[in-house]
């Protein structure tokens, strides 16, 4: 049994609001109603900020679904279409293989362009990302030639200004679901051949 000894009867014998509020001062309320001003413009400048940044293009990544889902389409046969090319064979055979290869590549980029000529024109990346499959391409069609003329010529990688090699900017420009990385086999035309990055 607990003891209540001592203790004030419960219920209190008189309610604690029959008593006045104690007095405000009126700086105080000042800062009350500033404060609260303050807090609301904050939030209406963070949800459009939010909003405004919805809107607008992450640089450096694809981001338009639409997009992203017709280069997943057309990527994938391209990818298809170049691994049922195997590099083999004769000198000149090999380079006919890797022009092949090249004219899948091209053919996915036309295919992209075409279908989404206005959605590559609202997405900054999407242009350069299709200028550097062709710079790829153009690097493997001078290979091919090299080769032809000197059988110890190496594939070179093509580099980014910041002197990355090009298919890490490629690669880097989707996230999430969405990619197209760039078949290992576009990067090593000749297998048994070392390929340089420099």
């Amino acid at each position: 049994m607990l003891e209540t000894e001592g203790l004030p009867p419960y219920p209190p014998a008189r309610d604690a609001w029959e008593f006045p509020p104690p007095p405000v001062q009126k700086r105080w309320r000042w800062v009350a109603v500033s404060a609260t001003v303050l807090g609301l413009v904050t939030a209406i400048v963070l949800v459009t900020a939010l909003v405004e940044l919805g809107r607008r293009d992450a640089p450096g990544v694809i981001d338009d679904d639409e997009l992203v889902s017709i280069i997943d389409r057309e990527c994938s046969l391209m990818t298809s279409t170049i691994e049922s090319m195997p590099v083999t064979g004769p000198p000149r055979r090999q380079g006919q293989t890797i022009v092949d290869q090249n004219r899948a590549v091209s053919r996915m980029v036309t295919a992209i362009e075409r279908e989404a000529g206005d959605r590559i024109a609202d997405d900054r990346p999407a242009r350069q990302w299709l200028d550097d499959w062709a710079t790829l391409v153009d690097a493997r069609n001078r290979y091919v030639v090299d080769g032809l003329e000197d059988e110890s010529a190496r594939f070179t990688v093509p580099r980014d200004p910041d002197g990355d090699p090009l298919p890490e900017r490629m690669d880097d420009v989707f996230v999430g679901e969405g990619s197209c990385t760039v078949p290992k086999a576009l990067l090593s035309p000749y297998p048994e051949l070392q390929t340089t990055e420099v």
